[in-house]
């Protein structure tokens, strides 16, 4: 679902986009014991790297090939299936925990479920997370930017980040533990016009008034700025859950 989101965006992605804490990898290991991981969604391999900080195997799945060329050149040493999040190929009952990174909102929930469910070992278990924006001054100026030019200002996930929370605990999962960690960046002028431009909404070059999106992203650096740099406040979030294997 949705594999071509990302086409044409995988370097400045790759570049700009922020890292995970490693709080939430270490988390993830003691949870889990897992031997076995699959990072769907992996799309350059961000998450990936830092899950290759634990002696887990690994296997990397993206669907899209701008991405995954980065993916490659990134993990060389990994494991990486090109197939979508719903259908991946992997074999049946071989992988203790499944990660999806600032991914999931892409999937068909159900049919993703189901692969779950599919490849899961008997203590198989799903890990979603998230960079999350939190609110600050320099914040609120970056959502009028992208509300003027993109009509958007936040990824599309279909429902609210507490909508999503309630769905998680109540709905998705049948067991569900949750862990966070501050995970704020100091961003100059190129970084958060780079990061800026690696967001699936964000205005292409070439995109009418694509020059002056970007004029107006530089503005808001410079009137919020300190020492060359803005802070964009982030705080990564994980959900781990159990289903009700089929």
């Amino acid at each position: 679902m949705n594999e071509e989101k990302f086409t044409g965006k995988a370097d400045v992605y790759d570049k700009y986009r922020p890292t995970y804490p490693a709080e939430i990898i270490d988390w993830l290991y003691e949870k889990t014991h897992a031997e076995t991981v699959a990072d769907i969604g992996a799309g350059t391999g961000i998450f990936t790297k830092c899950l290759s900080a634990k002696p887990w195997k690994i296997t990397a799945v993206e669907p899209n090939a701008d991405m995954l060329e980065k993916l490659r050149a990134n993990c060389p040493n990994i494991e990486i299936v090109t197939a979508p999040a719903e259908n991946t190929g992997i074999s049946e009952k071989s992988i203790d925990l499944v990660t999806a990174a600032t991914a999931f909102h892409w999937f068909d929930r159900e049919k993703f479920k189901a692969e779950c469910q599919r490849i899961f070992t008997p203590k198989g278990r799903l890990a979603l997370v998230w960079n999350n924006h939190r609110e600050n001054d320099f914040m609120h100026e970056r959502d009028r930017v992208f509300l003027k030019y993109c009509g958007i200002c936040n990824s599309v996930t279909g429902s609210s980040e507490k909508e999503g929370d309630l769905f998680l605990r109540n709905e998705y999962f049948s067991e569900m533990e949750y862990f966070s960690a501050k995970n704020g960046m100091l961003m100059d002028e190129e970084q958060f016009v780079g990061y800026s431009l690696s967001h699936s909404y964000s205005l292409k070059k070439g995109d009418e008034n694509y020059e002056e999106f970007v004029e107006a992203l530089r503005e808001a650096v410079r009137k919020f700025q300190r020492d060359g740099k803005v802070e964009v406040p982030y705080e990564a979030t994980c959900y781990l859950g159990k289903f009700d294997l089929r």
